[in-house]
């Protein structure tokens, strides 16, 4: 039976080589090398039982990795090719469609870097202002396929989220017009089927969610699905997750987990910086009136094995081609910055071991503070946001911030804030600071007071990214009560009340009291929804949260030499009946970190390798 494979990459996040340059060592599991020596297996298999192949990148290739960011911010000179894209080239990428956060060096970079792309980069559902697209909607490629009469006309089209409007709003501005992934879908792929494609696949930089589809959701790859006919395959992404396979979509209706299949299309999600490759087999049959349809297909989340020594040629050929900007981004990651006298690290940020966020919000307070000074902005009260962006859960036990006492180097920085984000503030009133604070909250699970078996004490599925700690203000987070947000964002229970005593220099926080908040442009472009995504930004910069923590630590150390980290945000959880058995779960490497403050118990390892501790409170 005739048959096309489609191999697809997602989420690679500027992961060229096995190398972790936050933790400055290799990694094996992860980087376009390894995932490249799969694609090259998985191509000679396919082609082995003669069938046709097409690999394809769903996105977010760009940005991710200290690699992503110093090409991105040094720019690209005339006709050189961007690594990552070079690299999917050498692979035999046959399309891409690009990603979220693609856009995050600004529109001018992201058109350079794909505009030298030597394969077909699609979007259909991103215009410009004027109504002319940024990439084109679909491309249809002709292969050839034994046992079918004709070559097969494979028609490939990409959507990605609506969001970065809001995401990248300083850097975007009014430039583009994103509009909702299944409208512009029902619109494409009748267009695609016109143009003559046999087979339609759709390159969703999305995630899976369940129903009902209201519009413009950030993750509609099952809505695209159901509401869209015609659809021969998807490529999920952006969630960073695997499908098929896990338990992470199992019980949402009309998703196969195991087989592999969106409202009965085939679809997949690869995980993410190069963890898996998705891999959909479609069997095809030749109609008589010279159509060709799809008669079964079989889906798989592979994992890529760690890179072999020595690495097979098509591996190697991304080491050579990465060689120079992997050398370079070394060089800048491991640039002196100062020096710390104790370690700096994630393992209890969610019980308030927080000295790296208090450094983080001092540094972008600092920075707002000198930037308004002057204005009618620097007389209302200065606040700080931040979260912790390893600190386990979804990203596993290794997904902490880990920095020992001792130098310091930018990869240290990176480590505390990955993402370039600049800084910028926002003007809000203490019931919308209320409201930030309860979302932010949704990070811990609802712990039963009367119950005497053992509980999580935080939603490992909650984002660490969305825990947002304030400077500047006292509060109380009480677990026993429901979540009032959801971990999208939405509200499940309006009259839910995680935070108390909410104040601010000494006295309770007003409704109506205002104060300004330093923040990052993702938050307040309304990247997380906090207080719906509708925030007032009264000051934005161009300055990269990350340029304004190096500025700070420097200043820092020039004035007294190594930093103690004795600063710590005045939030703290709410004290728990003692015959409540709350485990708080964090990375293997927390055992000896235990802060002195907290009552914890060591329960040892988990069967996923996290380390759990029963938490009892501060003494």
């Amino acid at each position: 039976m005739p048959r096309l494979r489609l191999i697809a990459t997602s989420d690679l996040h500027a992961h060229a080589q096995p190398w972790d340059y936050l933790g400055d060592r290799p990694d094996p599991r992860h980087g376009l090398v390894a995932a490249g020596a799969a694609v090259a297996a998985a191509r000679a298999e396919a082609e082995a039982t003669g069938a046709a192949v097409l690999l394809v990148d769903n996105g977010d290739l760009l940005q991710g990795a200290a690699l992503g960011d110093l090409v991105g911010m040094s720019g690209l000179a005339p006709g050189e090719a961007h690594p990552m894209i070079a690299a999917l080239a050498a692979l035999g990428c046959d399309a891409a469609t690009p990603g979220n956060h693609e856009f995050n060096y600004g529109l001018p970079f992201m058109e350079a870097a794909y505009g030298g792309a030597p394969f077909p980069v699609v979007g259909a559902n991103v215009t410009r202002r004027d109504g002319s697209p940024l990439f084109p909607p679909f491309v249809v490629l002709e292969r050839a396929v034994p046992d079918l009469p004709r070559a097969l006309r494979v028609g490939v089209t990409g959507v990605l989220p609506p969001q970065i409007l809001m995401w990248d709003k300083a850097l975007l501005g009014d430039a583009l017009v994103v509009e909702d992934m299944v409208d512009a879908l029902a619109r494409t792929v009748p267009a695609m089927r016109a143009a003559g494609a046999d087979l339609v696949v759709v390159l969703c930089h999305s995630g899976i969610a369940a129903g009902p589809r209201e519009g413009g959701e950030e993750n509609a790859a099952l809505f695209v699905a159901q509401a869209v006919p015609g659809i021969d395959a998807i490529v999920c992404g952006h969630l960073h997750r695997v499908f098929p396979g896990g338990r992470d979509f199992a019980r949402i209706p009309g998703v196969d987990a195991e087989r592999g299949r969106l409202a009965g299309v085939p679809a997949v999600m690869p995980g993410f910086y190069g963890s898996h490759l998705g891999i959909v087999d479609l069997d095809l049959v030749a109609e008589a009136g010279g159509g060709v349809r799809v008669a079964d297909a079989a889906c798989e989340a592979r994992p890529v094995p760690p890179l072999p020594d020595p690495p097979p040629p098509a591996a190697a050929a991304i080491l050579r081609l990465t060689a120079d900007v992997h050398a370079r981004t070394l060089a800048h990651v491991r640039r002196p910055v100062g020096e710390t006298t104790r370690p700096i690290d994630t393992y209890f940020t969610a019980l308030g071991d927080d000295g790296d966020l208090a450094l983080l919000c001092t540094a972008q307070a600092a920075f707002v503070r000198r930037a308004v000074a002057g204005t009618a902005l620097a007389e209302l009260p200065l606040l700080a946001a931040a979260a912790p962006f390893h600190a386990g859960g979804r990203n596993g036990p290794g997904g902490y911030t880990d920095i020992p006492a001792g130098p310091l180097a930018m990869r240290d920085l990176a480590a505390l804030y990955p993402y370039p984000n600049a800084v910028c503030a926002v003007r809000v009133t203490g019931a919308e600071i209320a409201l930030w604070l309860e979302r932010a909250a949704g990070l811990f699970a609802t712990i039963d007071p009367g119950s005497r078996g053992p509980q999580l004490l935080v939603d490992p599925r909650f984002p660490s990214y969305h825990f947002d700690m304030i400077q500047g203000l006292a509060y109380t987070i009480d677990p026993t009560v429901p979540a009032r947000f959801d971990r999208e964002g939405d509200i499940v229970d309006p009259g839910a009340t995680r935070i108390r005593d909410l104040a601010f220099a000494g006295r309770p926080v007003r409704d109506d009291d205002v104060f300004l908040l330093a923040t990052n442009t993702y938050r307040a472009g309304g990247g997380g929804r906090f207080c719906g995504g509708r925030l007032e930004t009264v000051f934005t910069s161009t300055t990269l949260v990350r340029e304004a923590l190096h500025a700070h630590v420097r200043s820092l150390v020039a004035e007294g030499g190594p930093l103690a980290l004795e600063e710590r945000l005045s939030w703290r959880l709410a004290d728990l009946p003692e015959s409540v058995e709350a485990l708080y779960a964090t990375g293997p490497g927390a055992r000896g970190r235990e802060p002195a403050d907290l009552r914890l118990e060591d329960r040892g390892l988990d069967a996923e390798g996290f380390r759990l501790y029963r938490h009892r409170g501060r003494r």
